[in-house]
């Protein structure tokens, strides 16, 4: 089940960012930020020991960027992070938002070939867009609404979302 994140998860969320992102994790700060954010919502699925997988969103008028999106290594290959964009965009549609966008390292091949999957498209490279010099491709997806949704349009901290 995801849940979403409040002001209380803060210090688990950077523990994980770490975990996951461990040359180039964000700042507690940005963290602290993002979820302070009226704009934002982070989705998290739970453990036994911490968080399995986190995604970090932000909604940009009728689009939503995707921030940010993890799995713990040792839960990787399972298809969560397929379930997470999922839900996200059955949630953009709840919101009638028309367009799910991210950043993906042009290094990260097992993210462009997830998102690829998923039917996003490159929009172009961005060279050196990482703190760290590191060029990102640019991905969109366009998202055709659907009659319904499971996903409640203004989900609360410590909502649920099944997405099994």
């Amino acid at each position: 089940m995801l849940r979403v994140a409040g002001p209380e998860d803060l210090d688990d969320l950077h523990a994980f960012e770490v975990r996951c992102f461990r040359d180039h994790p964000f700042r507690r700060d940005h963290v602290e930020w993002i979820l302070g954010n009226d704009h934002a919502l982070t989705l998290v699925q739970d453990g036994t020991d911490g968080f399995v997988a986190v995604m970090m969103l932000l909604f940009e008028g009728r689009s939503c960027r995707v921030l940010s999106i993890g799995v713990a290594r040792n839960a990787r290959r399972r298809g969560i992070a397929t379930r997470l964009m999922q839900a996200a965009e059955a949630l953009c549609r709840e919101r009638k938002i028309g367009a799910v966008r991210l950043e993906v390292s042009t290094r990260n091949l097992a993210a462009i070939e997830l998102y690829r999957g998923l039917g996003y498209r490159t929009d172009g490279v961005l060279y050196g867009y990482y703190s760290w010099g590191e060029d990102a491709y640019s991905m969109t997806k366009s998202l055709a609404p659907e009659p319904s949704s499971r996903i409640p349009p203004q989900a609360q901290p410590s909502s649920s979302i099944n997405i099994n």
